[in-house]
């Protein structure tokens, strides 16, 4: 049998989610493979208080040379897809492609899919600040699925930012933050969303249930992956059924 094409990470985004990329893939190769097969990865895990830095200083540029880097590491090591594993990152989407010598998979288009795959008309999206405010992520979903995206309010982004970069990227989950987003999800919900976009690899860490299906960016997008290292390997089309919840 042919082998699976080799999937590139470009981690440590935080590390807390690349664990989650790293058991997804792995879980889903393994599934649908059955018996013994893993997925054949590479992993570049960055410095993340380096990265952290330029991007809340706004030196964008350096923040995409960190992973323009990483991204020529991994084209060293023969990889035949790339993930960013962070939603903020693709906000760089772009540049990386023009150093990548594999395709960078945009963690949009894959949760456009899914949503398309579901019939969501209305969904929120809960992220970093960026992610939720600025139009590279959540326009790319919205003209891809159709669907209309809401936001939280101002006060409550600034609540999320904060929870994800004080806390969770340092591996830090508290009930209280749970509680608060939670409350924040119910309050979307009463606005009309009929599910919510974890767009911050953190937050499905955080939180495994909710008033709202949850669409949880990490799982998503390594399923995906699957689906384009399956398809890479020639004579397999991608399966876009829909996958079951951990």
């Amino acid at each position: 049998m042919e082998e699976m094409k080799k999937i590139g990470l470009i981690g440590g985004t935080s590390w807390t989610s690349t664990v989650d990329y790293y058991r997804y893939i792995n879980k889903e190769t393994g599934r649908r493979l059955g018996g013994l097969h893993s997925a054949k990865m590479a992993i570049v895990s960055i410095d993340f208080a380096e990265l952290e830095a330029a991007m809340h200083s706004d030196r964008w540029s350096d923040a995409t040379a960190i992973i323009a880097d990483a991204a020529g590491d991994l084209n060293k090591m023969g990889v035949s897809v790339v993930l960013l594993c962070s939603n903020l990152l693709h906000r760089m989407h772009a540049d990386i492609e023009k150093v990548s010598y594999a395709p960078v998979l945009h963690i949009g288009d894959a949760i456009a899919a899914e949503i398309g795959e579901r019939g969501y008309a209305k969904v929120a999206l809960l992220g970093a600040r960026p992610t939720m405010e600025e139009d590279f992520y959540k326009a790319r979903i919205r003209e891809k699925s159709g669907a209309e995206i809401l936001i939280p309010d101002a006060e409550d982004r600034a609540y999320i930012d904060d929870a994800i970069f004080k806390r969770m990227c340092r591996d830090i989950y508290t009930d209280e933050d749970r509680t608060k987003i939670c409350g924040i999800i119910d309050t979307l919900r009463e606005r009309g969303a009929q599910a919510v976009i974890l767009g911050c690899t953190e937050l499905p860490v955080l939180l495994q249930e909710a008033s709202l299906p949850l669409l949880n960016s990490t799982q998503i997008h390594s399923y995906r992956a699957v689906d384009e290292a399956l398809f890479l390997r020639g004579g397999r089309q991608p399966r876009n059924a829909r996958h079951p919840q951990p």
